[in-house]
């Protein structure tokens, strides 16, 4: 009978280990879920940012008002995601040139309010576009 008696007092502590169990593996998921969320919103951002800058780069006449187009898309994809991008243009604006655009930017990996953000991924996304072969460019100063 003791041994009966003493199983009938552990009733329910299977219950509560299992529970703390659970606990201990789905509270680090609910943490890492909206992790990855915006570190993939992050990454989305900056592959959009640098298409495009570079689509806004190779339709532009000039040099540049090239770098002026690819700065205003810029602008406007900070507006629109509230990232920090940095745009770095390369390539030269002639018929046939290719242009590459290179956006980077940081997430913060936590953010806790009175102490600030914790950790950081650094992101980069590469774009490049052809420049039309058969459109006309307008040179940075004729001559007389």
């Amino acid at each position: 009978m003791s041994r009966l008696s003493r199983l009938r007092s552990e009733s329910g502590a299977a219950l509560v280990s299992s529970l703390i169990l659970l606990a201990g593996v789905l509270l680090p998921l609910l943490f890492l879920v909206p992790l990855f969320a915006r570190v993939e919103q992050g990454r989305l951002a900056a592959a959009q940012a640098a298409r495009d800058a570079v689509r806004a780069a190779v339709q532009a006449p000039t040099a540049a008002a090239a770098q002026t187009a690819a700065a205003a898309a810029i602008a406007r994809a900070r507006a629109q995601t509230g990232e920090p991008l940095e745009l770095t243009l390369e390539g030269e604006l002639g018929r046939g040139n290719i242009i590459r655009a290179h956006v980077q930017t940081e997430i913060a990996l936590a953010n806790i309010p009175l102490v600030g953000t914790i950790g950081g991924v650094q992101l980069r996304a590469d774009a490049a576009a052809p420049v039309d072969r058969y459109r006309s460019l307008l040179q940075a100063a004729a001559a007389p």
